[in-house]
């Protein structure tokens, strides 16, 4: 992500934020910049931070491309590995060097010139090494000393597109709110979609459009009071996950600024925003887990990922995580897992239940959330299975079997 410092936005009387992307003219300034930085870093693979930043420094820049260029520089330091030195105690170094630095001046006469050569070649002598090695390792352990280890190449026109999407990304850390529409997509895009929502944590509901599509409401770092910082990062993260959809716009309400004044960010198809990573995973590690561990168990129900979605008119669609099925009578049962939510979405999902839900449910909610199992009676097909840490799958199995 760009620092504050690196985000450049325009921000209208109304409050409408227009990111300044890299596009036309500036990025044909500036591709020439980024593909000398990429081959500085290529060139300096096992060398130190602040030599590699002397020599992106000396690539020239048109001032008006400053902040931009700067902005490139970080994504391509985001993709960077550094490491501190192996095998040097600067701590140890610098306690050694400074008491023999300290003791000389003590002995010198009035007049007299501190020789920092010869401290340095007595402590050198003293712990077995060089001056050259002295000096290096004085201090290897602050972050301009860090060696690069690793570094991918990537083409201009990628470093511009990663570029452009940090850009909002960004822009998104500061959000209260964000909606995201989108029509047209298959269901299996968006169940993709709906999945990268519950893989990053988010705070979201889904409703069915009544002409088509589908709208997700997601809660922003800036609405809660805690974890803003992680939780924004994975809001942003969940913008690479819209940008496939050939059809969507993304609303957000931000608080921008100092002062934190209300703004809008809307981003749709016509920004030409690029993501050339990975798409995030169908399920998240606790979920594998425990499906792993239901398959152990060798009952007759099998386990797999949800692949339907149940949007009645006027309701909230429910995306549920797993199916089970009984392999003696053919019964199918599902899971959906609230772990990081607020508990006014659980209880939302009690009550469309209550209200009617053509599907048996097991709704698996985390302790911290302060749910009982009763909010559900027995006459209820579907039910609450509260757990502490981790999904036990044998709790989940007997839930299965009693109403099964």
């Amino acid at each position: 992500m760009l620092t504050s410092d690196l985000v450049r936005v325009r921000r209208s009387k109304e409050g409408a934020l227009t990111p300044q992307y890299l596009k036309g003219a500036s990025a044909e300034r500036l591709l020439p910049v980024a593909a000398a930085y990429v081959k500085i870093l290529e060139a300096h693979v096992g060398r130190s931070r602040d030599e590699i930043e002397a020599a992106l420094d000396a690539i020239p820049v048109p001032a008006r491309d400053r902040v931009a260029a700067l902005g490139l520089r970080k994504v391509l330091d985001d993709g960077c590995a550094f490491e501190v030195r192996e095998g040097v105690d600067a701590e140890g170094i610098r306690r050694e060097v400074f008491a023999a630095a300290a003791a000389a001046h003590r002995s010198l006469e009035v007049r007299g010139d501190f020789d920092r050569a010869a401290v340095l070649g007595e402590v050198a002598a003293r712990m077995g090494t060089t001056v050259e090695v002295l000096e290096a390792g004085l201090y290897a352990d602050l972050k301009g000393a860090e060696l690069l280890q690793q570094f991918t190449a990537t083409a201009p026109e990628v470093l511009r597109d990663r570029y452009n999407l940090s850009l909002a990304q960004s822009i998104l850390l500061k959000a209260t709110k964000v909606t995201v529409k989108v029509e047209g997509e298959t269901a299996a895009r968006m169940r993709r979609l709906f999945r990268a929502a519950r893989f990053h944590g988010l705070l979201h509901v889904v409703k069915a459009e009544p002409g088509g599509g589908y709208t997700l409401t997601l809660d922003g770092p800036f609405s809660l009071f805690d974890q803003v910082q992680k939780y924004g990062l994975r809001l942003a993260m969940f913008l690479s996950a819209v940008l496939p959809c050939e059809k969507f716009e993304v609303h957000a309400e931000v608080l921008w600024g100092r002062e934190r004044e209300p703004a809008t960010l809307k981003i749709g198809p016509e920004q030409g925003l690029t993501f050339h990573g990975r798409e995030a995973p169908d399920t998240t590690p606790e979920l594998s887990a425990f499906v792993e561990g239901f398959r152990r168990l060798g009952s007759r129900w099998s386990v797999a990922a949800g692949e339907r979605i149940f949007a009645l008119p006027g309701e909230e669609v429910v995306v549920p995580d797993l199916r089970f099925e009984n392999g003696a009578t053919g019964e199918e049962v599902y899971l959906e897992a609230f772990g990081f939510w607020s508990r006014a979405a659980v209880w939302r999902r009690i009550e469309q239940i209550q209200r009617g839900l053509p599907v048996r449910l097991i709704l698996a909610v985390g302790k911290q959330l302060r749910v009982s199992e009763e909010a559900l009676g027995e006459d209820e097909s579907s039910e609450i299975y509260v757990y502490k840490q981790t999904l036990s799958p044998r709790a989940v199995l007997e839930r299965l079997e009693r109403k099964g």
